[in-house]
């Protein structure tokens, strides 16, 4: 099907749902080159709630470094104005959801343990930077809360056989949908105008096939992305599938069996740490 009439279906299928007005503000900032760092400041100040899940990201280790990051300006300053835009749509999507249930929590716990293991495996091989990995794991599923949100009904019966027959999600969708997270989380991509890279990731993380994208790094950012997804669901973090790791593409990350074990213990371990401080 053509990406037109593919698109066309889902626009005429689910409700776009609109970003946080607070992320809607910055990320207009960020692009604008003559915004300042008190302007950007003062917005995200202004969302309490908001800015204090901004700040645990900040004093994640992934920034950190073993010093305490006290206000939104050192956490702009610290992280960078790019890193930031991407940062606010991951904490973002928290409040999107109009419920909280068993299916939205482990949809959370597979996103942030998929950052925690994107960020290790860029760590080990210097492919891309950690906190750029971090935030494509956290988004990567930004098509499933979607349809979770837009189609509840419907999308409880794709969840029901996920669990059922031990299917992928992007089987089932296609089957019941006619299209699936990816291609949805692609398209709101574009709508809502993210960083390239992140609307890359969302909609290519489960492809093997890939398109000429304009910067090679994408490429790099979804295949890492793919391959801490495989991992995350063989651990059964959140969701859990059976995944034989052999199939994954180890060898375009270069892991042998002894770093792959030491992956998982490492992303088991950093989990069980930060699951409390960024799934707030």
């Amino acid at each position: 099907m053509k990406q037109e009439a593919l698109e066309k279906i889902i626009l005429e299928t689910i409700d776009i749902p609109s970003l946080p007005p607070v992320a809607m503000k910055v990320l207009q900032l960020v692009s604008n080159d003559n915004s300042s760092l008190n302007e950007l400041e003062e917005t995200l100040s202004k969302d309490q709630s908001f800015s204090a899940r901004l700040l645990r990201i900040a004093n994640s280790p992934y920034y950190g470094k073993n010093r305490s990051v006290d206000s939104i300006g050192k956490a702009i300053i610290l992280i960078g104005f790019n890193t930031m835009k991407s940062l606010v749509v991951a904490a973002s999507l928290r409040d999107m959801h109009r419920k909280f249930g068993i299916f939205e929590q482990k949809l959370w716990e597979h996103g942030l343990a998929v950052s925690i293991a994107a960020s290790q495996i860029a760590a080990d091989t210097k492919m891309m930077k950690p906190d750029e990995a971090m935030v494509c794991g956290l988004v990567h599923d930004m098509g499933k809360i979607v349809l979770n949100i837009s189609l509840s009904e419907q999308y409880s019966l794709v969840i029901e056989r996920a669990y059922a027959e031990g299917l992928s999600f992007i089987e089932i969708e296609n089957d019941m949908l006619g299209f699936n997270h990816c291609q949805v989380g692609g398209l709101i991509a574009r709508k809502w105008k993210l960083p390239k890279n992140l609307e890359t990731v969302i909609e290519f993380h489960h492809t093997e096939d890939y398109p000429n994208f304009d910067d090679p790094s994408y490429e790099v950012a979804c295949q890492i992305t793919r391959i801490a997804d495989a991992i995350c669901l063989h651990i059964g973090i959140g969701f859990k599938r059976e995944i034989d790791l052999s199939t994954i593409g180890l060898e375009y990350i270069g892991y042998n069996e002894k770093q792959l074990s030491s992956l998982i213990e490492r992303v088991a371990k950093a989990y069980s740490e930060q699951k409390g401080s960024l799934m707030q």
